[in-house]
């Protein structure tokens, strides 16, 4: 009985861990339209700053994912990122305006 409560148990673990988990509700109000951002020297300097010293604390930079997809696809992983890097609102406009220089167009 106990090994069949564990297979159980497991089981749900399972499932539970592998369904799909929902997206960020937040994206229009964290992440800046492409519009709004800035292409200045300083703020692309400083995006890529962010960039490589925050996003490479969890994991490895993924500078070929970035060129790999539109900025319009991004947005929704930066903004379940920025909450975990715990950016402020200029950080994420930074960040944000260096993944567009650097998205595929």
């Amino acid at each position: 009985m106990k090994k069949l409560l564990f297979v159980a148990f497991l089981a749900l673990a399972a499932v539970v861990a592998c369904t799909p988990k929902a997206s960020p509700s937040t994206t229009e109000a964290t992440i800046p339209d492409a519009k709004e951002l800035s292409s200045s020297e300083s703020t692309l300097a400083a995006g890529q700053v962010l960039f490589t010293t925050k996003c490479t604390k969890c994991h490895k930079a993924k500078d070929e994912a970035v060129a790999s997809h539109t900025y319009e696809e991004l947005r929704p992983v930066l903004a379940s990122m920025v909450k975990k890097a715990k950016l402020n609102r200029d950080e994420i406009e930074q960040v944000s305006a260096y993944v567009l220089a650097h998205a595929k167009k």
